[in-house]
């Protein structure tokens, strides 16, 4: 037994696919013949009851035999929907592409389908009629056949408004519960002003046609004389104007919705696209002016937003900031195993006493920046910069396997561009500098620390306190890099046979004696 909700799924389904294409030309062709007395010629209602005594098998077939392949077309086309919307196995992504496209295009497809059915039915029925009946006047078959070529056109406006209220009322919902029919609806999808001619065509022009056909009829005028009765004929005439005047009312609505709506489609594509510049320009102040200010203001507020969230990138370090802005801002973290590089300048406070502040800051920031860009490359975060000293961590907050061996490939990388950046400050006439890197590997909490409206997002613990002491015994031991034995088996063979062990050091702080390294290499 189906639950509800597929029960009314089931039931729309139906009624798109069979129920109302079905109904639109049954109830069409009931209406044209229960009004063909009053808007043709007598001598084609003459012709039409020869045909039914004739009972001609072709002109049956001809007749009826489109709608069964129109039905069976429609059949195999709705499969691939049905088999998505009820089967309890579920459909491959291909299936369901597949089944969501054809969704979105049911009611255009649906509606060309049953318009072909009926014109094609119109136009074998017509020939078989006129080889049937060779002595019939060809005037009145003409018109037969266009006064039914009109009502095939009214067929197709009813089925696509009709099937198109229910896909939307009844199926998209569930099937795009979070929208993105975007995907689908490019290529085959009626603009505003198309759909207006239609519905034009069949609401104002079409009746009128019929009220054509029957004044003709009642004062046996003949169509064909149209043209004349126009310049003769006062009530021709307004007919004439008032078509032409709801013709270019209906296109002029249409193009006075299409145009904004357009101006507002290229805005949100643009912006999509991260133009946040872009501005929609308001002719109006309908809802159509009201939804362009909704779409400024929504470009304002992302523009905002991105300067935002540039400015938060540039004091942290991106991913930092792509991490906070993707979760819960709480105080709290994680236990993660990471390697932190402590890296720090010796002798700079010496340094910057002899200098002005304006050279300080200047020599600090092309010193920051050069590390920055080794950090960057093997996959670091810079926590933090403490006055001449840098805090990296390799591991956290995006995991990596192999945070050791990047750990110590960026230290490398730091004095290959400590040693550049002392050529140019010698060129300069500035001092060299001297830097000392210790890393370690262990636990450390990685979150956010602070107060409930202040918090910042750290790495702490005694891993982090240990980086910092080993690069404390860089100056004393005169080595430019050392590194645990925590961080030393994660190396690879061929590293770990270059390094050479300083032996055991108690640390400020620890208990326990520390096993060090110093890279042959780094000196």
């Amino acid at each position: 037994m189906m639950k509800p909700g597929r029960t009314l799924q089931f039931i729309a389904f139906l009624l798109i696919y069979f129920i109302v294409p079905f109904c639109a030309c049954l109830f069409t062709l009931l209406f044209a013949n229960y009004t063909a007395s009053a808007f043709l010629p007598d001598q084609f209602l003459a012709l039409f009851e020869a045909t039914q005594i004739k009972n001609d098998l072709t002109l049956a077939i001809f007749t009826w035999a489109p709608f069964p392949i129109i039905t069976l077309i429609l059949f195999f086309y709705s499969l691939p929907i049905a088999k998505f919307l009820f089967s309890t196995k579920g459909c491959n992504f291909i299936s369901e592409e597949r089944a969501r496209h054809r969704i979105v295009h049911s009611p255009l497809t649906i509606s060309i389908l049953g318009f072909i059915g009926w014109e094609l039915s119109n136009f074998l029925s017509v020939c078989r009629i006129d080889r049937l009946f060779p002595e019939a006047p060809h005037q009145s078959i003409v018109t037969v056949s266009i006064l039914f070529g009109f009502w095939g056109l009214f067929a197709f406006a009813f089925s696509y408004a009709t099937t198109t209220y229910l896909n939307k009322l009844l199926i998209i919902p569930c099937v795009f519960p979070e929208g993105g029919l975007g995907k689908y609806a490019h290529g085959k999808q009626f603009s505003i002003v198309t759909k207006q001619f239609i519905f034009w065509a069949a609401s104002t022009l079409f009746p009128i046609v019929l009220l054509i056909f029957g004044i003709l009829l009642r004062t046996n005028q003949n169509i064909f004389n149209l043209h004349e009765l126009v310049h003769n004929d006062v009530l021709f005439e307004v007919i004439a104007i008032m078509l032409v005047f709801s013709f270019a009312f209906a296109m002029s609505f249409a193009s006075s919705l299409q145009h904004p709506l357009n101006q507002i489609e290229k805005a949100t594509a643009l912006i999509k696209e991260q133009k946040f510049d872009t501005r929609v320009k308001i002719f109006s102040s309908d809802e159509l002016g009201l939804l362009g200010d909704a779409v400024n203001e929504m470009a304002e507020g992302l523009a905002e937003r991105e300067r935002i969230k540039d400015t938060f990138g540039r004091i942290v370090d991106p991913r930092v900031r792509d991490y906070l802005l993707s979760n819960e801002h709480s105080l709290g973290g994680k236990v993660v195993e990471a390697s932190i590089l402590f890296s720090d300048l010796r002798d700079f406070t010496t340094l910057s006493e002899k200098r002005k502040p304006e050279e300080v800051l200047y020599i600090l920031n092309r010193y920051f920046q050069e590390m920055s860009n080794a950090i960057e490359i093997h996959g670091g975060f810079i926590n933090k910069f403490i006055g001449d000293a840098i805090l990296a961590v390799f591991g956290t907050p995006m995991p990596m396997a192999d945070h050791a061996e990047r750990a110590f490939a960026t230290a490398l990388q730091m004095q290959k561009n400590l040693d550049s950046l002392n050529a140019q400050f010698l060129r300069e006439g500035l001092t060299e500098l001297k830097m000392g890197i210790g890393i370690h590997t262990g636990s450390l909490l990685v979150g956010n620390i602070g107060s409930a409206n202040r918090m910042e997002f750290t790495v702490i613990g005694d891993t982090v306190n240990t980086a910092s002491r080993v690069e404390g015994l860089c100056k004393g031991l005169k080595k430019n890099l050392l590194l645990t034995e925590n961080t030393s088996i994660l190396l690879p063979e061929n590293i770990r046979s270059k390094l050479k062990p300083e032996g055991e050091y108690e640390l400020k702080g620890r208990e326990t004696k520390e096993s060090i390294y110093s890279y042959s290499n780094a000196e």
